[in-house]
């Protein structure tokens, strides 16, 4: 009888009956029954992992149930959404691909408890410089992140001096291939680093390093980020005084080849969650050279030349066995979600990491932040704190 209900679904499946797959999985409980018991862990078109199928269900055909009865999923209430947020760290609203930016932002700011007037800057904050989605609070993700490479776990602008208590991401319009939406729980990774690895962090914190162009060099192949967009400002004496500041343990200078400035900020790697206690609180993979390994141009560099980098507070390299813990201890607490056009994704960014996997095609997603919250009082290691201008 599994063979034969698999026939029949297969040819459900077919690309003549996937137009009409929605409507037919509508009226009939038993593939909806069938596309839950399809697999034992979520579906993720694109994921590394292999999927667990239930018994002997095909792969191609629990995927397809699993797709179409998600597209069925009503939006959660409000009250659904805050205990997701409160239990797991997120909670997604699928509103449908007829939903306008506007209308994805109005759900976002109901989640994320903010007037549209408290919503945090990303420009002149963050790492790169974003432009605006239809008018809206929502920026571009995109920016900066090439599409063939995968963006890597990281809490958002855990290198500033605040940062969002929330983000949300709205998806405008997915990719053709992949583009996978990928989540870890602090919570959890925490849990999975060995105790003399989170003290290391403890005692030292991290230095993260970026390199800026001036704007007028933004054809130059290793462009990446100008200090123009990054301090918003017009000249370079103003950029130098935003970049020195003592206070926010920051540090800019000329680098050696007399074309870039070279931004170091001191960060510590715990934030203190309202509910969770100490939480790791980084963006170590997305900032660490490693990143950019596949890249056609950066990608030839060396790490510490690369557009990111980061290292520890004292200035030493991190180990490739320090690397290979964090790595691993991320990759096994990963979860994905696959957002499609209309759906919109609310992160509590103090406890949870996101990143994505590669994509090819035209893809726009939106980033949006809560009200900041500021990082509380902590000092540098002695090593660094005698770099910082008096």
């Amino acid at each position: 009888m599994t063979y034969g209900i698999c026939l029949v679904l297969g040819a459900l499946l077919s690309e003549e009956g996937r137009r009409h797959f929605d409507m037919r999985i509508r009226r009939c409980p038993l593939l909806a029954l069938l596309a839950v018991l399809g697999d034992s862990q979520k579906w993720c078109p694109g994921s590394p992992r292999p999927i667990q199928m239930h018994r002997r269900l095909p792969c191609r055909i629990a995927g397809g149930l699993r797709h179409s009865v998600r597209r069925m999923t009503a939006a959660p209430s409000l009250e659904a959404a805050h205990r997701d947020i409160a239990e797991k760290g997120y909670t997604v609203s699928r509103l449908g691909a007829a939903a306008s930016v506007r209308d994805m932002e109005k759900v976002a700011l109901q989640l994320m408890h903010v007037d549209p007037s408290t919503v945090g800057s990303y420009n002149g904050r963050g790492g790169v410089v974003r432009s605006s989605i239809d008018g809206t609070g929502f920026v571009d993700s995109a920016a900066g992140a090439p599409k063939e490479l995968t963006i890597q776990f990281h809490n958002e602008m855990a290198y500033a001096t605040e940062y969002p208590k929330y983000v949300t991401f709205a998806m405008v319009r997915q990719a053709d291939t992949d583009g996978t939406t990928t989540l870890a729980d602090n919570l959890v990774v925490q849990g999975r680093l060995p105790a003399g690895l989170l003290d290391k962090f403890r005692r030292l914190g991290v230095q993260y390093i970026r390199y800026l162009h001036d704007e007028a060099e933004r054809d130059a192949p290793d462009f990446y980020n100008s200090w123009q967009g990054a301090f918003q400002v017009k000249s370079l004496e103003e950029a130098m005084q935003k970049g020195n500041n003592k206070a926010s343990f920051s540090i800019l200078e000329a680098h050696s080849d007399g074309r870039r400035l070279r931004h170091t900020l001191w960060c510590p790697v715990f934030h203190q969650h309202p509910v969770h206690g100490e939480l790791f609180f980084n963006s170590l993979l997305n900032r660490h050279g490693s990143w950019l390994d596949g890249h056609a141009v950066f990608g030839k560099l060396p790490n510490s030349e690369r557009p990111y980098h980061c290292v520890w507070g004292d200035g030493t390299e991190l180990s490739e066995e320090e690397l290979s813990e964090i790595r691993k201890a991320y990759s096994d607490s990963t979860e994905y979600i696959r957002l499609d056009a209309g759906d919109v994704l609310v992160l509590d960014n103090l406890r949870v990491v996101h990143g994505r996997t590669p994509y090819s095609g035209s893809r726009l997603l939106g980033l949006l932040l809560s009200d900041m919250v500021p990082r509380p009082s902590c000092s540098a290691p002695e090593e660094f704190a005698k770099r910082l201008s008096p």
